[in-house]
């Protein structure tokens, strides 16, 4: 079993011994490497002694004189999403609403289907015809369909108009670096794989649909200033600068998730207005060899469409609170989210998968609690370096809100 060590050690090592048993529990990690040996090596240990540990080290937390407020606040959330995944490994699983709450800060409610009607008729006047609207939606997204060598050649320059953007209102290391990599069969549609010192893999599942009105948001969401912003700028700004080693590591079922997904499904707005979204998004087109009429009504067919990002949610809700069956969750998505039955049959493996299953509300109900924090702000740019920078919590993010209000 591990020695005794400090609690940010301990809770380092804490994540690699959840790891044991729940592979792939660890997002990131580029702390000490003799921690994760250490916790790696020997007997897995039984989950009854994660949650002694887990238990231990809360109590430690909470009364470490050591420690500063906002790291003992940030750490005692994350703890109790772990011992929330210790209760999950060892069969004692709350309900779906609970699971939410306790791993990620936030409770998830049904949405009512007269928000997607809303949406759905916003899609209606964006895309007129005398078709059905989902045909007319389907339509414009294979208009949009991106051939992978295509985007493999795009994404590099519109990543690095991005850093661009990003680097002309924060600090960032001067050799921060991500590199994209095109794979398949995975649950996801991409993913920022954080390397340390700066450095992100960013791939792309081929599997699922590259849509030119998608592309730019995709890639500011994994790179600048979404996912490998705040990891860099966390690693650089908290872990080297300040020596907190609870940043040296990223985990995907917890609190610091939600506000990362958060930041990353606000990324784009804070480095481009609208317009300059517009004309970035017929660049892309017209570099795609794609309409430009449908370039121009690019934007505001992503800002409805987004709003059907919700239904998802309530596929989760019909999943594990209501017992629905796959084709009653796959009906949902299509008759509400206006996708294929390719797109639901993604949506519903990344609902199975253990590591996603709740992790789903983070693009929604994270998107929201930033958004919130960001429009109250009176200085949106410094707003969004605080998340970037600082170890809010969910709580306190909420907190900050409504004191800005």
């Amino acid at each position: 079993m591990i020695q005794e060590s400090s609690a940010p050690a301990t809770y380092v090592q804490l994540a690699f011994l959840i790891e044991r048993h729940f592979p792939g529990y660890i997002d990131a990690y580029y702390g000490p490497p003799e921690l994760r040996a250490e916790a790696m090596s020997g007997e897995t240990p039984s989950l009854e002694s994660l949650r002694d540990m887990v238990a231990s080290l809360t109590r430690t937390v909470m009364t470490d004189p050591a420690l500063p407020t906002d790291r003992r606040a940030f750490l005692e959330e994350e703890l109790l999403a772990m011992r929330t995944t210790i209760e999950i490994l060892s069969g004692n699983e709350p309900a779906i609403v609970d699971e939410v709450e306790l791993l990620y800060g936030v409770r998830p409610a049904w949405v009512d289907e007269s928000i997607f009607a809303e949406a759905q008729a916003i899609l209606d006047d964006i895309l007129p015809g005398s078709e059905p609207l989902c045909e007319r939606v389907l339509a414009f997204r294979d208009r949009s369909r991106m051939p992978v060598e295509v985007a493999a050649s795009i994404m590099p320059e519109m990543i690095a108009c991005l850093r661009r953007r990003t680097r002309g209102l924060y600090d960032l290391p001067a050799d921060d670096e991500c590199q994209i990599s095109f794979v398949a069969d995975k649950p996801w549609r991409a993913y920022n794989w954080y390397l340390g010192q700066g450095k992100s893999l960013i791939e792309i599942n081929r599997d699922a649909p590259l849509e030119a009105w998608d592309v730019l948001n995709t890639s500011a969401h994994e790179t600048y200033p979404g996912h490998h912003t705040e990891r860099t700028v966390k690693e650089y700004k908290l872990y080297i600068a300040q020596d907190r080693l609870e940043h040296s590591i990223a985990l995907n079922n917890t609190p610091s998730a939600l506000i990362s997904e958060g930041i990353a499904t606000n990324a784009l707005s804070a480095v481009a207005s609208e317009a300059e979204v517009d004309a970035m998004l017929i660049e892309c087109y017209e570099r795609a060899g794609l309409h430009r009429s449908d370039a121009v009504r690019a934007r505001a067919f992503a800002a409805a469409y987004d709003q059907l990002e919700s239904v998802a949610d309530n596929q989760m809700l019909l999943m594990y609170g209501d017992h629905a069956t796959d084709d009653e969750v796959i009906n949902y998505g299509m008759r509400y989210a206006l996708t294929t039955r390719d797109d639901e049959e993604l949506t519903l493996r990344f609902l199975k998968d253990p590591l996603s299953r709740s992790y789903r509300c983070n693009y929604t109900l994270g998107r929201r609690l930033v958004a919130a924090f960001l429009d109250r702000a009176t200085d949106r740019t410094q707003a969004f370096w605080r998340l970037l920078s600082e170890p809010l919590t969910s709580r306190q993010l909420r907190r900050l809100t409504e004191e800005q209000s």
